[in-house]
């Protein structure tokens, strides 16, 4: 997944545009704030729960103590948002990635909880003598804070009393996935890693076979723009099962046959070109796999000739 650059970032954006809402009485403050920003005034910069607090240093030595504080939430206003960021991949995806998703801060708000403040949310205090609201000292810290945020935007979760690492966990657990260490299946993959020293031939694997590999996918849902979530749910499986054959030592001639009956069963009824136009193969090839598989019975097959059909037999069912 491809991250945003800081500066770039929607949220940078955002965080710079709350302090526009003074309208024009502060534009000057702001330039100004900007500037002394830009020469390294702000000094002892935290950005913490419900409140960022610096100071400012300017050319004569004199310094300004500034606070930008926001009220945190209640605690149970996180709840629906993180259900809500968990439910949907592209939010999860993302924040699991290190990134936030564009929508979020749209999203947060309908339920309740802004992760992007108005300048009225904020309360705004400084120790110079200036009378307007936005100061050049504000207006600095203000910057520092959104560039502090452009390189770890998980510092407006911060800012709203959630730590990064709470967060994520929380999503995880939410998601049904591992916190902390990567198990897939009982494996450690990080302690195999460790104890094969580099050699990944030495890292013990046991697969088992998937009843249904497009079932994550189908949790999942669709990727966004597509409707039809079906053809990408067969070919899940078809490679699924070419995976499997290779797995259990069957070789290549195992996981095309496998690949062919996969491709049948989507295609419900098929001819040897059909097959050899979705699976990339000689339709000459397909058509002796086939007919050898009608003879082991594990195809049907109508006509015969060019005008042969396929179909695949039904499968016994399980034992278990």
């Amino acid at each position: 997944m491809m991250r945003e650059n800081g500066a770039d970032a929607w949220w940078t954006a955002a965080w710079t545009a709350v302090l526009e809402e003074a309208g024009p009485s502060g534009t000057r403050s702001i330039q100004r704030g900007h500037a002394l920003f830009r020469r390294g005034a702000v000094e002892d910069l935290a950005l913490d729960a419900g409140e960022i607090t610096g100071r400012v240093r300017e050319n004569r030595g004199e310094l300004a103590r500034v606070s930008l504080a926001w009220p945190l939430p209640p605690p149970d206003a996180w709840r629906d948002v993180v259900d809500r960021l968990a439910g949907e991949v592209r939010f999860s995806a993302a924040l699991l990635d290190g990134s936030l998703p564009d929508g979020l801060d749209e999203t947060m708000a309908e339920l309740g909880l802004r992760i992007i403040p108005r300048l009225d949310d904020l309360t705004l205090r400084c120790s110079c003598r200036e009378r307007n609201e936005v100061c050049r000292h504000v207006a600095a810290v203000h910057a520092a804070a959104g560039a502090l945020i452009g390189r770890d935007p998980f510092g407006l979760f911060r800012l709203r009393g959630k730590s990064r690492d709470e967060l994520l966990s929380e999503v995880r657990a939410l998601r049904g996935e591992p916190d902390g260490e990567l198990a897939i299946g009982g494996l450690d993959v990080s302690r195999g890693l460790t104890t094969a020293q580099g050699d990944l031939d030495a890292i013990p694997l046991h697969p088992e076979h998937a009843a249904d590999p497009a079932a994550l996918f189908r949790h999942l849902g669709p990727p966004p723009g597509v409707e039809d979530e079906e053809p990408i749910a067969r070919l899940i499986e078809r490679a699924a099962a070419a995976a499997w054959r290779l797995a259990a030592g069957d070789g290549a001639e195992a996981a095309d046959e496998e690949l062919l009956l996969a491709e049948l069963r989507a295609q419900k009824v098929a001819s040897p070109s059909s097959l050899a136009s979705a699976l990339g193969r000689d339709a000459d090839g397909i058509r002796e796999d086939l007919d050898r598989l009608f003879s082991e019975g594990a195809v049907m097959r109508t006509g015969s000739g060019e005008r042969a059909r396929y179909r695949a037999a039904a499968r016994a069912p399980s034992s278990s």
